[in-house]
């Protein structure tokens, strides 16, 4: 990735012309052709060749490569953040309008770590509730953030849109044009070699969209093609909203919808901490009460089959979220001494969960978090693998697990609910059902609220072999199980 506060890859030229061949961009006739972050001009350039009468303008708050992007069309040295779209003056407002380019591939985030002044306004755009706002669900790509201010602003015309994005970005924008009853006609996306053309390890594309204010309703369904180059007329498969649902797979998901309802169970994610160097340790810490430490295991661990032998230990300073911390200076002297002493670290934690709380606060824990069974899995890997984890045996006696935040878990107190909800998360039913859900080129691709559409006794899994499998997890973890109430619950 650029090491620059624009997110700057230039695009090839060979690169932008197949791209507006595959858009299928008119080769005669009067066109607009608007691209809101231009850099030197590839994209105006390539417009140029294939329908010279095109009327093209371009915007860039980089002056060197407006000068450049000029010979192949109208620039505007503006801030594409703050220039509204609809006040450019075109000499023929009528034609049709193809929207393109390569907007920057950069986080707001990123640009904030960095210290960027070229960021967009600070809001959370989408509506987040507070929670997942402060977490960083609203953190978005420029590029995301770029290609929804275009269509918010041009939504009342019909127009082509084809853009160059990471592949998370076009999943994302479907989902906003949904929310925002953006009149999608059609979509399409082509994978691309980021590495080849742009030196980038990411999963990105060419992502096309066909808006039209006229429609009584939007589809918003993408065709996912093979690639942009050798398999551009070949369909894969299909991604697209189902209710308020993103699924991966439409057709594969018609085949497993009766299982997709509200979970019987609540999930819940791991403990958070931002301070690995002060809570975690290696080895039973002797020095620290014990009733504060616990066994950890990561998402690695869970995934890998590590989950009866944690090598980890967590300090746990508070029982619940928000709990007074204030009290352990009288009640654990040790490890508020600890606390103490790595006080700068801790007091100067960046995400702003921590602002007002206790000090030396942790977060994404209550009464679940040190239930003595858990069916847990990772949400980092590419593969959903779900595990049973017991309670764990340390110098102070056997003490509940705790996983950290790149797990979702289901607590329980019942091992034999515990083994038979594994049994069922392991089965060829629900792995097909959370296949036609997850995009497992996501960051996370396992989700709280993926897990959260699993309605577990709705999926048509065969009872008999749910419990055979299910006394086997259990007796491979050492806890009971009990077939009559396994049925019971079933």
């Amino acid at each position: 990735m650029p090491n620059n506060e624009f997110g700057d890859f230039q695009t090839p030229l060979a690169l932008a012309r197949r791209c507006l061949e595959v858009l299928a961009l008119p080769q005669h006739g009067p066109i607009r052709v608007l691209e809101p972050t231009c850099g030197r001009g590839a994209f105006l350039r390539a417009a140029k060749e294939r329908n010279p009468t095109s009327i093209r303008y371009g915007i860039d708050i980089n002056a060197d490569y407006v000068q450049v992007a000029r010979n192949y069309g109208t620039v505007a040295h503006a801030n594409i953040f703050t220039r509204n779209l609809t006040d450019i003056s075109w000499p023929d407002p009528t034609a049709p309008l193809f929207v393109i380019g390569n907007p920057p591939w950069v986080t707001a985030a990123e640009l904030n770590r960095m210290g960027s002044n070229n960021i967009p306004p600070k809001k959370n755009y989408k509506g987040m509730p507070g929670i997942a706002a402060l977490l960083g669900s609203s953190n978005f790509d420029v590029c995301e953030y770029i290609i929804l201010k275009a269509l918010t602003e041009l939504r009342g015309q019909p127009l082509r849109l084809g853009m160059l994005c990471k592949t998370h970005v076009a999943r994302n924008v479907l989902v906003e044009c949904a929310r925002a009853r953006i009149q999608v006609a059609t979509a399409a996306l082509y994978p691309i070699n980021a590495r080849r053309w742009f030196n980038a390890e990411v999963d990105a594309c060419w992502f096309t969209l066909t808006i039209d204010p006229a429609l009584p309703q939007g589809n918003y369904a993408i065709d996912v093609h093979e690639n942009l180059f050798e398999g551009a007329g070949k369909i894969a498969r299909r991604w697209g909203i189902v209710g308020t649902t993103l699924v991966s797979d439409l057709d594969a998901y018609q085949l497993v919808r009766s299982a997709d309802g509200p979970s019987p169970y609540t999930w819940r994610s791991g403990l958070k901490h931002d301070a690995a160097r002060v809570f975690e340790f290696t080895s039973f810490p002797e020095n620290l009460e014990s009733e504060y430490i616990y066994p950890l295991l990561k998402g690695t661990d869970v995934f890998r089959g590590r989950h009866q032998h944690p090598s980890r230990w967590v300090l746990v300073p508070q029982h619940k979220f928000g709990e007074d911390t204030a009290h352990l200076q009288y009640t654990a002297p040790k490890v508020w001494r600890y606390l103490i002493g790595h006080a700068a670290a801790l007091d100067n934690r960046k995400s702003m969960i921590y602002r007002n709380r206790p000090r030396f606060s942790v977060f994404g824990h209550g009464d679940y978090t040190f239930a003595p069974l858990k069916v847990s899995c990772s949400g980092m890997h590419k593969e959903s693998r779900f595990q049973l984890v017991t309670q764990a045996k340390t110098p102070r006696g056997a003490r509940p697990v705790v996983l950290d935040d790149t797990c979702y878990f289901l607590p329980f107190e019942n091992s034999t609910h515990a083994a038979l909800v594994t049994a069922i998360l392991r089965s060829p039913e629900c792995q097909a059902f959370i296949q036609s859900l997850v995009f497992w080129d996501a960051k996370r691709p396992i989700t709280k609220k993926l897990l959260s559409h699993i309605d577990l006794f709705a999926l048509p899994c065969d009872r008999s072999t749910i419990r055979a499998t299910a006394a086997a997890i259990a007796a491979d973890a050492g806890v009971r199980f009990d077939a009559d109430e396994a049925t019971e619950l079933f």
